[in-house]
């Protein structure tokens, strides 16, 4: 919803809530917007519903299924359609649809990825799910947590799977470097397998989980309720 579009709906509500009165105090916007609980009307704010509602459909991007409006999307900008997920990526095509583009920046420009930082990866069998680059272990991508390693690693873009190799008392992790690691590179790769340890390659298919919910499952209310916390609606 383009920003003039909230406007003039919020001047409508505003209208509506406040069109019999003549002179009357009325209380800041801000306020009626806040939850009954704190002293506020429990009116839903159209730009936080708006960016909750565009949330949805970022989520459902990163599921596994073949829509038919998957396909198309993936017609028109390519296969990786859901990599916009990760921090950084922010690009389209000339010809993007505003949707598109309002979809790809979604949370951008923030201190933090509100959208990102409740997405978390859930490992089985390792095949869709970056080793180096997704969040799957810790708080953040090896890449990052690792960046010394990641830089001298020789598969930069394989995945779990691929970094994995299988043996009869269960599985061990195949490294391959550009050149023979110093000392201090060492301990950083120490400090890598201790993070790593425990971990076992299953059998079913990666998958992305909504921190909010107890189901894992994303929802709109959870989204709002955590914009509306985050104050957010001062800025869109």
């Amino acid at each position: 919803m383009p920003v003039n579009v909230v406007k003039k709906v919020v001047k409508i509500q505003r209208e509506f809530l406040w069109g019999g009165l003549e002179g009357g105090r009325k209380i800041s916007w801000k306020v009626v917007c806040q939850p009954k609980e704190v002293g506020g009307l429990g009116v839903r704010d159209v730009s936080l519903v708006n960016l909750s509602l565009l949330a949805k459909w970022k989520w459902r991007l990163l599921q596994g299924d073949n829509t038919l409006w998957k396909e198309i999307l993936v017609e028109r900008y390519g296969l990786k359609v859901g990599e916009f997920l990760k921090e950084g990526v922010g690009v389209w095509p000339a010809n993007a649809s505003r949707w598109w583009k309002d979809l790809v920046s979604l949370a951008k420009g923030n201190e933090v990825d509100w959208f990102y930082e409740e997405v978390v990866r859930k490992v089985g069998n390792g095949a869709t799910t970056s080793f180096w680059k997704a969040t799957w272990r810790g708080g953040e991508p090896f890449m990052i947590k690792f960046h010394k390693l990641f830089s001298i690693a020789t598969f930069q873009e394989a995945t779990i799977q691929e970094m994995w190799v299988c043996n009869v008392g269960g599985g061990r992790w195949r490294f391959s470097w550009r050149r023979q690691l110093f000392i201090w590179e060492v301990n950083l790769f120490d400090e890598l397998l201790g993070v790593l340890e425990g971990f076992v390659l299953g059998e079913v298919e990666d998958e992305w989980r909504w921190k909010l919910e107890k189901d894992d499952i994303f929802t709109v209310k959870s989204m709002y309720l955590k914009l509306e916390g985050r104050g957010l609606a001062e800025v869109v």
